[in-house]
């Protein structure tokens, strides 16, 4: 077989598989949705939310999306329908040469669990709200408050976004994190947290110069409570710029 030969059948099989491609691909967008996939990263947080409960949020607000042809599917309309699921961001929708409609999406990942009134849900370090789920529980800081605003999905009322800063801080910081159990916040704006060791509270003030604050009070606990006894204080303020303000527990007589 001669070279031009070779070239006019190359040629000719290359024209073939691209006909083939285009023929497939009128007929995909003809056909009927067969079904939704989804694609959901988790990264290091546990698994709050699965693929059903997107399936279902999505056919709840597009319900005929089952029925329609792929040419017909409305890709930024299903990403923002999925996009309803408190726990996702970053969602995006397209079709699949099988004719799937195909959503992927990242789990946003708690910092910290809220109790604020009478709800109880995450928070990631934007500050963004999701429910907590029965699928998992994420071991993460508990927070709470005397809450002097209601609560709102469109904006962060100042005390809860103090809680974001801190709880951020302790996420971002490992030497840290170990510390603390749980953080509350005072309708004065001072926030009180619970350490994970020893019978006292620390009076961490306002959610500024944190790492000021945290790399005090963790000399302090290397270096001054072994010597003072885990069980001497009460209170641990942090308040006061360059220092740690010890309460000594009273004294039984």
């Amino acid at each position: 077989m001669s070279r031009s030969t070779q070239r006019i059948l190359f040629a000719a099989a290359i024209f073939v598989a691209a006909v083939l491609v285009v023929v497939a691909n009128v007929a995909r967008s003809h056909s009927q949705v067969r079904g939704i996939e989804v694609d959901i990263h988790y990264g290091s947080a546990p698994q709050l939310v699965d693929s059903q409960t997107v399936i279902d949020t999505i056919f709840a607000i597009l319900p005929t999306l089952s029925l329609q042809r792929v040419a017909d599917v409305d890709c930024p309309a299903v990403a923002e329908a999925a996009a309803r699921v408190p726990a996702l961001r970053d969602v995006s929708a397209t079709t699949s040469v099988s004719g799937k409609v195909v959503v992927r999406a990242r789990q946003r990942r708690p910092v910290a669990r809220l109790y604020y009134g009478a709800h109880e849900l995450y928070f990631d370090s934007e500050g963004c709200l999701f429910p907590t789920s029965q699928r998992a529980s994420a071991d993460v800081l508990v927070v709470g408050g005397d809450f002097i605003e209601p609560l709102r999905t469109d904006t962060i009322p100042a005390q809860l976004q103090a809680l974001v800063q801190v709880a951020s801080f302790l996420d971002e910081n490992s030497d840290y994190s170990p510390l603390i159990d749980q953080a509350y916040i005072l309708a004065n704006g001072d926030i009180m947290l619970t350490p994970k060791l020893g019978d006292h509270v620390i009076e961490l003030g306002t959610a500024t110069n944190l790492t000021d604050k945290f790399d005090a009070l963790l000399a302090f606990y290397r270096h001054g409570m072994p010597r003072a006894g885990w069980n001497t204080y009460s209170k641990l303020s942090l308040k006061f710029k360059n220092q740690i303000v010890c309460t000594k527990k009273p004294q039984n007589i």
